[in-house]
């Protein structure tokens, strides 16, 4: 077997548990931060109804549906949890996690929200 093969099986037998461990787990605050700031979020993107999401390090967010005017809103994080608001209404906060680039969104109520984290 050439040097080389031996340096590839254990590359890939230390960087193993890394490529295992992609289980999906609930974000800090700080990780939300990490996460968001300064990304772009795609929703449904295989779909008519897709959309996506930017969020800014100065806080405010932009949502952009499918065949729909840009939407501008705000985004912070308290405690740890996401928080939104839009227009005039209060601000919403959900729990988070993630796994891999896909990232969840869970209401108080449980519903579900996922995307896709990409650069900006």
């Amino acid at each position: 077997m050439s040097p080389y093969k031996y340096i590839i099986i254990l590359i890939t037998l230390i960087n193993f548990p890394a490529l295992a461990y992609s289980e999906e787990r609930k974000l800090s605050g700080e990780e939300i931060r990490q996460y968001l700031t300064d990304k772009k979020v795609v929703h449904r993107q295989d779909v008519n109804n897709g959309f996506w999401q930017t969020f800014n390090a100065s806080g405010i967010t932009h949502y952009q549906a499918q065949g729909r005017k840009a939407e501008q809103g705000k985004w912070s994080v308290q405690a740890d949890q996401y928080c939104s608001q839009w227009g005039p209404f209060d601000w919403t906060c959900y729990d988070m996690t993630v796994q891999g680039n896909l990232i969840t969104w869970i209401s108080k109520e449980g519903t579900l929200y996922k995307g896709r984290i990409i650069d900006q």
